[in-house]
């Protein structure tokens, strides 16, 4: 891909994640992350549990244990958001890294235009600027990739192994995530025949498990904080939001009924372009391709598990893009779409950047339509930034009402 191209993705999406840091939304789960935190921060203990998910179950300790850690060096909102998008920063420049010196030539492009639209998709940008347990996992997913890369060696089974324990203490669904990568990688090894040292992967398995252990024992003492449905499997939820992510048909998510004053922008001198509309339109006939070549893999699937051939096409030669969406679209998916819990659009964070790498996988050959893409997803956000801070928040959706916008009318208040 044009170097030039793919560099301004990434300095936009740097931009965007640092940009009107104020605007920030400060609702219920961010006040109480940022107050918990910093109380643990000043009492010194460890938390047995984290915030209550919407998943139906209640987070490990390390979800706040980590932003108590953040706590400590920051000593305002602002400040701890800082460091979430500074982190989602370094996870987009380590991915670039990764592809640019251990990915083959012939598979890098694919990578590169995956991490370009990763940068400016909306939701990517949206979760890289919140007070979020969640908000952290993509720099920690980069590490277990890289962990898993070099699983042959002592110290990177050590490492796979500790990260692979620890992210789900974070965020739930790094749970779905490190298991995913694990029995996907057993069954390719087996099938290979490569191995890996067992002895520092299980040491680092069990040194990462130590923390969750006081977890556990407030599951027990607190079952009412868990929520299972069997109702929950037939979803497919995983699936469903992987293909509106990687389109960036998502921004609703946020929006809810303002969405549809938000297809209205730009909003010149009073008169309504619906640019943003037309955006979201184009990105919808990508969609109905992207469809016809997921049916084409599907097809490809069932014709290789009719002939007994599954194992081989699942395992045998593959490279190691195809080893990395496999292992989160089959592992991932499969874990997390059959756990009985809700499955919702943030829970596919840990994924990043993968669900966008398997848009740029889909269009390879088609670079043209995959730039606009990669543009009409940059409009959109910029745009969403831009109504944001127009409106001080999304009043009638998710998002609520801004934390400069609240902090200025606290402070008329006590005036």
């Amino acid at each position: 891909m044009g170097k030039y191209f793919f560099f301004f993705c990434i300095a936009a999406g740097i931009f965007l994640r640092l940009n009107w840091n104020s605007d920030m939304e400060w609702k219920a789960d961010e006040q109480w992350t940022y107050e918990k935190a910093h109380e643990t921060a000043v009492s010194g203990t460890f938390p047995a549990a984290g915030m209550q998910s919407g998943g139906g179950i209640v987070n490990p300790g390390l979800s706040l244990g980590i932003f108590a850690l953040i706590a400590s060096f920051t000593h305002d909102p602002l400040a701890m958001n800082r460091v979430v998008q500074l982190m989602n920063i370094t996870a987009i420049l380590c991915f670039m890294w990764f592809a640019l010196t251990k990915i083959k030539s012939q598979e890098r492009r694919v990578w590169l235009y995956g991490i370009a639209l990763a940068s400016v998709s909306p939701l990517a940008v949206l979760f890289a600027r919140k007070i979020w347990a969640q908000d952290l996992l993509p720099f920690f997913s980069f590490l277990i990739l890289l962990e898993n890369y070099y699983r042959r060696k002592g110290w990177g089974a050590f490492l796979w192994g500790l990260c692979g324990a620890l992210i789900g203490q974070i965020h739930m669904s790094g749970f779905f995530f490190a298991a995913g990568i694990f029995v996907f990688t057993l069954l390719h090894d087996r099938y290979n025949k490569i191995k890996f040292n067992w002895l520092p992967w299980i040491a680092g398995s069990l040194l990462g498990s130590i923390p969750i252990m006081l977890w556990l024992l407030y599951i027990l003492e607190h079952p009412q904080f868990t929520r299972f449905n069997i109702l929950h499997l037939l979803q497919f939820n995983f699936y469903l939001y992987w293909f509106l992510d990687a389109l960036g048909l998502n921004i609703m998510y946020s929006m809810r009924k303002e969405f549809w004053e938000f297809i209205k922008e730009p909003i010149i001198f009073g008169i309504p372009f619906y640019l943003i509309a037309a955006a979201h339109l184009f990105l919808v006939a990508a969609g109905i391709f992207m469809l016809k070549k997921i049916g084409g893999y599907a097809k490809t699937f069932y014709l290789n598990l009719k002939q007994k051939t599954f194992s081989s096409f699942l395992f045998a030669n593959i490279s190691v893009t195809k080893f990395y969406l496999l292992a989160i679209l089959l592992g991932l998916g499969v874990f997390m779409n059959f756990s009985g819990f809700t499955v919702h659009p943030h829970y596919l964070i840990c994924a990043f950047p993968f669900v966008y790498i398997f848009l740029a996988k889909i269009f390879q050959d088609k670079e043209r339509l995959l730039k606009g893409i990669i543009i009409a997803q940059l409009f959109i956000t910029i745009m969403f930034q831009v109504y944001v801070h127009r409106q001080n928040g999304i009043k009638n959706g998710d998002y609520g009402i801004t934390y400069k916008e609240q902090m200025s009318t606290s402070k008329s208040i006590n005036q």
